[in-house]
């Protein structure tokens, strides 16, 4: 298995949860590490935890000039972790159409616009891996949106496998991770409900951003993983 010392990665949304985790994860492995999010502010002070050893930028994935620019001035890039999300709680679709429109704009055609403008700069050996979610394969209630947007992800990652071979292109599911975003979605109820859904798992407890940046760090070093999606849940599809 290939190692990432002096190796350039990109973590898209690595300001915070799974992304920030997965960058710690990059830079103790002797990587280059970029991370990029929308807040300035959020990205100094991730990198504050960092110990400044990350690079920051600046990025609005849902539009195209934005990733492009991001890519033109970074160079030459060897692995790409893109947990590029979007909340969306849409019970039997009575949310506004903009806010599912966006779950597909950040999600989907953010991950789009990341494939499209860095597999030309990439070197040998190099990988993209996306975020999905659980709720593809195994929807729970109000997930309608969130499920068809992950899916489509899964899908893509198989269609970009072969469209940009030899660079390999896989897909992390995640299960239910303790992350900001789940807290954006689930609110005071967060702990109560994380409580009893540990108690479901086969595993018995939630996921840790921790065991999502192994799995996206085996993905990028593992040279003969390509168009997969890694379910990483704890046993939550089986229960």
């Amino acid at each position: 298995m290939a190692i990432l010392k002096d190796c350039l990665v990109v973590v898209v949304g690595g300001s915070s949860g799974m992304g920030l985790a997965t960058a710690k994860a990059a830079l103790s492995d002797g990587a280059r590490v970029v991370i990029t999010g929308r807040s300035a502010e959020k990205l100094a002070a991730a990198n504050e935890v960092l110990g400044g050893r990350a690079r920051t930028a600046v990025l609005e994935i849902t539009q195209e000039d934005s990733v492009a620019q991001l890519f033109s001035e970074l160079g030459p890039v060897d692995h790409i972790l893109c947990t590029a999300g979007s909340p969306v709680a849409a019970k039997r679709l009575q949310v506004d159409s903009s806010l599912m429109r966006g779950a597909f704009d950040t999600r989907v055609m953010g991950d789009i616009f990341v494939a499209k403008h860095a597999a030309s700069r990439m070197r040998a050996g190099g990988s993209i891996t996306f975020i999905v979610g659980v709720a593809a394969p195994r929807p729970y209630e109000g997930s309608a949106v969130t499920s068809a947007a992950c899916a489509a992800v899964e899908g893509l990652t198989r269609g970009l496998a072969v469209d940009l071979a030899p660079l390999r292109v896989n897909a992390i599911r995640p299960g239910y991770v303790d992350t900001e975003m789940i807290g954006e979605v689930l609110g005071e109820k967060k702990d109560e409900y994380l409580a009893a859904i540990a108690k479901k798992l086969l595993v018995r407890r939630i996921g840790r951003v921790e065991d999502i940046a192994d799995a996206a760090l085996f993905l990028m070093k593992n040279g003969y993983v390509t168009g997969i999606t890694l379910t990483v849940d704890g046993g939550h599809v089986l229960v």
